[in-house]
């Protein structure tokens, strides 16, 4: 619950882009503008395991998405912005993923739990399974050379049995050893949604447009889908 207090605190919001900052005691190394009127806030904080690592997501309503990742790219920590609604990485798991795997080997498959806490408690759990395959394609964008993937994994709820199951190409950093999404498609509760995000600027410390909190990209077409892939469709309702 702090870091969502900080989060909330100190970002502001209003007509004109404004500068995000990070929580006490973390230090932010990368902006990315995405071009579905998205950007992106990464950072590291003291005291943690080294390796890990925090990712926001802003659109144009405001903060959306805070995530808490390792150097593998495991899903540590989960908060939909605003939301009740928090999931938790449930360790060990039985494949975890592997980064460092997809990058030597070309892929990585992964099966792990994930539980979803709702105010504090316990709601239901997630099994995550899929994998990330690297395409051998390879592309430049604003100066960083970027891995393309090919991934499918499906989320099964245990609350409803209810399967979702998401598909596509997203991006991959070894510099940054970060994944950025793509053309992605997922199908859940008799419906498909189409997404197109991938990043277009990285922006580093120092150079001008590092934590802006406005998105630049895409704001003025007509978006549409789920604001979060992995709710399940009970959770979806709950939240309106």
């Amino acid at each position: 619950m702090k870091w969502m207090l900080a989060i909330f605190a100190v970002v502001p919001f209003a007509a004109t882009a404004g500068t995000f900052t990070p929580p006490k005691g973390c230090t932010a190394y990368l902006t990315v503008q995405m071009s579905s009127c998205k950007v992106e806030q990464h950072w590291t904080c003291a005291g943690e395991p080294e390796g890990d690592h925090w990712a926001l997501t802003i659109d144009a309503d405001g903060p959306s998405y805070l995530q808490h990742l390792d150097r593998e790219f495991r899903w540590l920590e989960n908060y939909p912005l605003p939301g009740e609604f928090k999931r938790v990485l449930r360790q060990p798991e039985a494949d975890p993923n592997s980064l460092t795997g997809l990058l030597e080997t070309g892929r990585d498959d992964f099966d792990f739990e994930q539980i979803v806490l709702r105010d504090g408690k316990p709601y239901t759990t997630e099994r995550i399974t899929g994998f990330d395959k690297l395409t051998g394609t390879k592309v430049r964008i604003d100066g960083e050379d970027l891995l393309v993937t090919e991934f499918q994994f499906q989320v099964e709820s245990s609350l409803d049995g209810q399967v979702s199951r998401t598909y596509g190409n997203q991006y991959v950093s070894p510099k940054f050893r970060l994944f950025f999404q793509g053309r992605e498609t997922e199908e859940v509760g008799g419906e498909t949604y189409h997404y197109d995000e991938k990043p277009m600027l990285f922006v580093e410390p120092g150079e001008a447009g590092f934590l802006a909190d406005k998105p630049e990209f895409g704001c003025d077409q007509m978006m549409s889908g789920l604001q979060m892939p992995l709710a399940t469709e009970k959770e979806r309702r709950d939240e309106l």
